[in-house]
């Protein structure tokens, strides 16, 4: 349907807010409503004989004397094919469904109204089809030879099966070739060869139709088998033709292959059940198997809750794909360390969680031992891949499974807080390696920079605690550079503004490393103010003079002499006395002038530097 085009809905409900609710969300499509509220029985009959309507929205149960089933059979009585909606949260899913087994086309709960416009578009795309298809089944009846001539060229399946007398066939199109590589032919020479190819799971639903015990206002879906053995899915429109005596005589129908439909369908409820990062289930299918498996046939029952170590801290530095491959990661390792019926799910975030059915506590520690070590035996990436495992079983029937998770969460967070120190050193030792790997500083030029620094600090008299901190601020000032692109970092001509842009955001991106550390948390702010101006032309604050921490001014100084002595890809180094000459020009501008001085007078001192 074309945007802003009219569209004409008959409301069956008793609540104004309700269709207040509807009519916006139709309108915020593009659509323009006109629409008629009624209530009762006789407001329903006076409405579809007084005027077309394109689908009708009705809830369940208006009254105790009427509901939708009245409305189903009246729309039946009168041979009129309104699509009928649903929308309603007073049912479940399973009675929704049953209604649409009675006659309503579809159902829309109103905790989902975000279905509504989409549900109403396929009803009424739906109902202009089975229009067109009856309307094309009545003139093929009429004339016989504009009948052939339209079915001879149909890529759908077109056949005419007469059962009194019968059974027999009396025309199959030849289409029927390239959706089922048979010919008209054996149907004609065989009255149930038909049957033999439906799908053993649909031969009922088959029957039904043969037997006339079906409601043929609503197309059905049946598998049929294809002559390479593929089984494949039709959407079948079926015209009945009764005899005098009311047994169905003859049937004219429609196939339409549905194949494609159907696989986005699954595509889709797999989606719904699933975690599209990892493929694990997901959280909303987790719990729906732990309310079927908590039973006392399940016995014993166990959890395993996982968490991944530090992935917040791998995110910032390393970016979320790096994240993303760990999750990755860790949920194929769970997945083939379980087994086949064990529910592994991605709780959510770096959580995963394992439910095993009839598994005691001994077989579940030694699931835990096999995660463990197939998770330390995991290489390939920038960083290690560690969780934090916890495990818990439920042995006795009594138990609550609620009391179960939280002790394996405990379980699992007193794992996390053992291994947290080592676990975050670890990483950092990766960001250490990643940043040498990506920067032309070397390790050589590193220890340089701390020995000015060291130097420097001493020389103002720092405190020994400080002392330590511009020791660890010297060796990864520029941490943050580890999630910025090498082609930028490494990148011989003039940048541009938006890479330039990129690079500034090193300190911001150093500080959430840092934050996210115990061991660097003390030099978090340094990190951050490193690339701050004396005179308050810096980034990323605009901090000025004595605001800029010491610490911070101290490495800026020192960085920027290593750098211009020793060269970057985009600019070639300079004598010693050319980078003292530029310290001076730039005191009092970029740095902090004292320090400056104090500086200069070291490196006149000393000649290694």
């Amino acid at each position: 349907m074309k945007e802003d085009k009219d569209i004409r809905i008959l409301l069956n409900v008793d609540s104004e807010d309700d269709a207040l609710l509807f009519l916006n969300k139709i309108k915020r499509k593009g659509y323009n409503p006109k629409y008629k509220i009624v209530k009762t029985y006789k407001d329903v009959s006076d409405a579809i004989i007084e005027d077309k309507w394109d689908v009708i929205l009705a809830d369940y149960n208006l009254s105790s004397d009427f509901n939708l089933l009245d409305i189903l059979k009246m729309l039946k009585e009168s041979n009129l094919d309104i699509p009928s909606v649903i929308v309603s949260d007073v049912i479940g899913e399973e009675k929704a469904i049953s209604l649409t087994m009675a006659g309503a086309d579809n159902y829309v709960m109103k905790k989902n109204l975000s279905r509504l416009v989409p549900v109403i578009e396929k009803e009424i795309r739906n109902a202009k089809s089975r229009s067109r298809q009856k309307k094309a089944l009545e003139k093929l009846k009429e004339n016989e030879r504009y009948f052939r001539s339209l079915v001879e060229n149909a890529s759908d399946i077109i056949y005419r099966h007469r059962l009194i007398p019968g059974p027999e066939y009396e025309y199959v199109s030849p289409s029927v070739r390239r959706n089922l590589g048979y010919t008209p032919e054996q149907y004609y020479a065989d009255p149930e060869f038909n049957y033999k190819i439906v799908y053993p799971g649909d031969r009922e639903i088959f029957k039904k139709i043969l037997d006339g015990n079906f409601n043929f206002s609503k197309p059905v879906e049946i598998r049929l088998i294809h002559k390479n053995g593929k089984v494949i899915w039709f959407e079948e429109t079926i015209t009945p033709f009764f005899n005098k005596e009311g047994k169905l005589e003859v049937i004219e129908g429609i196939l339409h292959n549905i194949s494609g439909r159907k696989k986005m369908e699954k595509r889709l409820s797999y989606m719904s059940f699933h975690d599209s990062l990892t493929t694990l289930y997901n959280r909303a299918y987790f719990e729906e198997e732990l309310k079927r498996l908590d039973t006392k046939r399940q016995l014993p029952l166990s959890i395993i809750i996982g968490d991944i170590n530090g992935l917040k801290l791998i995110n910032d530095a390393f970016g979320h794909k790096e994240g993303d491959r760990l999750l990755k990661s860790c949920g194929n390792i769970l997945k083939n360390c379980c087994r086949a019926e064990d529910i592994v799910a991605r709780w959510g975030g770096d959580e995963f969680s394992m439910l095993l059915p009839r598994t005691n506590e001994e077989f579940a520690l030694e699931i835990v031992s096999r995660i463990r070590k197939k998770s330390s035996k995991t290489s390939g990436g920038k960083i290690p891949l560690s969780i934090a495992i916890g495990f818990s079983t439920k042995s006795k029937n009594h138990q609550d499974f609620e009391k179960i998770i939280k002790k394996a969460e405990d379980d699992m967070y007193r794992n996390k807080l053992i291994e947290a120190k080592s676990i975050i050193s670890s990483i950092i030792s990766s960001l250490e390696k990643t940043l040498f790997e990506k920067s032309v500083k070397t390790e050589k030029h590193t220890k340089r920079i701390k020995e000015m620094a060291l130097e420097l600090g001493k020389s103002i008299k720092l405190r020994p605690s400080e002392i330590d901190e511009l020791s660890l601020l010297a060796t990864i000032h520029d941490i943050g550079k580890v999630a910025i692109l090498d082609v930028i970092l490494n990148k011989k001509e003039n940048l541009s503004k938006r890479e330039w842009d990129i690079i500034k955001r090193h300190p911001e991106i150093g500080y959430r490393i840092a934050v996210s550390s115990k061991q660097l948390s003390s030099i978090a702010e340094y990190i951050l103010t490193g690339h701050e101006w004396w005179d308050g032309n810096g980034y990323p604050q605009g901090l000025k003079g004595e605001n800029i921490p010491v610490l911070s001014r101290i490495i800026a100084i020192v960085d920027a002499y290593e750098v211009m002595i020793t060269g970057r890809p985009y600019k070639k180094a300079i004598s010693k006395e050319e980078a003292i000459a530029e310290l001076k020009k730039c005191s009092g501008t970029q740095f902090d002038p004292e320090l400056v001085k104090r500086f200069v007078k070291i490196l006149e001192s000393k000649s290694k530097y």
